[in-house]
C-alpha cells in the first residue's frame, strides 16, 4: 500500500499538480512522506461534521493546501473562499458514519462536487476516484493539519466584497502546471 500512494503521488506530480512542503505536523511525531501511509497511527489529524454523526482522519501527508475563490467553491461552502486540503484518495479514511455522507455532482462541470452530511449539511472530503485524490475542507478539521495554504486560486471569480490581505501566490484562473 505504501508503495502504492508513493507510486500515486509521483503520478500527481508529473501530472502537473504542484507538490507543495509541508510545514511540520506542530509537535506530532509522524515524518512520512508526501503521500505515503503513516507509520505512526494516532498523529494525523482527524475531522469531523457539525451534528458529530461523520467523523475522519487524513492518515498521509496532504500534498497542498490553498485558497480557492472560484463561485462554485464559494457557493458549496458559503463563504468568500474555499479552504482545501488536497491527500491521495487512500490517506483520507471515514471513522464513522461514512454512510451518512452524500455527494452532490454539478452536472455540467467536469470535476466539482459537493459531498456533506445528510444530517447537519456540514461539507465532508470529496473522495475524486478519477483524480486518486480527496480534497478536505479545511474547516471540518479539528485538529491542526500541519501544513497552511501556500495560494489562491480563481482569484479573478473572487467575491467583489472580499480583499486578499496576505501575500500569498494568486493565481486568476487554475493554477499553472508545476
Amino acid at each position: 500500500m505504501m508503495a502504492e500512494n508513493l507510486q500515486a503521488a509521483l503520478r500527481y506530480a508529473k501530472a502537473g499538480y504542484p507538490v507543495l512542503p509541508v510545514y511540520g505536523l506542530r509537535g506530532k511525531t509522524c515524518t512520512c512522506p508526501q503521500g505515503v501511509a503513516c507509520e505512526t497511527p494516532g498523529k494525523h489529524p482527524r475531522g469531523s461534521c457539525l451534528c458529530g454523526s461523520v467523523a475522519y482522519v487524513v492518515e498521509v501527508t496532504p500534498f497542498m493546501a490553498r485558497y480557492c475563490h472560484c463561485s462554485r467553491c464559494r457557493q458549496a461552502r458559503g463563504a468568500a473562499h474555499a479552504s482545501n486540503l488536497v491527500a491521495h484518495i487512500d490517506g483520507v479514511r471515514f471513522t464513522r458514519g461514512a454512510d451518512r455522507v452524500v455527494t452532490y455532482k454539478l452536472p455540467e462541470a467536469r470535476y466539482f462536487s459537493q459531498a456533506f452530511c445528510r444530517d447537519c449539511g456540514s461539507p465532508m472530503p470529496r473522495l475524486d476516484r478519477g483524480r486518486n485524490i480527496a480534497i478536505v475542507a479545511m474547516g471540518t478539521l479539528d485538529d491542526d493539519p500541519g501544513i497552511r495554504p501556500s495560494e489562491h486560486i480563481w482569484t479573478e471569480s473572487r467575491a467583489p466584497w472580499f480583499e486578499i490581505a496576505d501575500r500569498l501566490t494568486q493565481h486568476p484562473g487554475p493554477p499553472p502546471p508545476s
